[in-house]
C-alpha cells in the first residue's frame, strides 16, 4: 500500500514538472530581444569593472 501511494504521487509529481514552465524577465529579453539583452548585460558589466577598478590603488611615487 505505501508503495503504491509513493508510486500514485511520483507520477503526479512528473506530470506537475513536465508542465511548468518559469516566466523569466531576462530570459525573454535574450530570446525576445537580443540586442537589448546584449546591451543591459554589457553595460552591467562595464559598471562592476568600473566599481571595481575604483578600488584598485595607484601606483603614485
Amino acid at each position: 500500500m505505501k508503495r503504491f501511494l509513493f508510486l500514485v504521487v511520483d507520477t503526479l509529481q512528473n506530470q506537475m514538472e513536465a508542465k511548468y514552465q518559469e516566466k523569466s524577465m531576462l530570459t525573454d529579453l535574450f530570446i525576445e530581444n537580443k540586442f537589448w539583452g546584449w546591451v543591459g548585460l554589457t553595460g552591467i558589466a562595464i559598471s562592476i569593472g568600473i566599481i571595481i577598478w575604483s578600488f584598485y590603488p595607484n601606483d603614485e611615487s
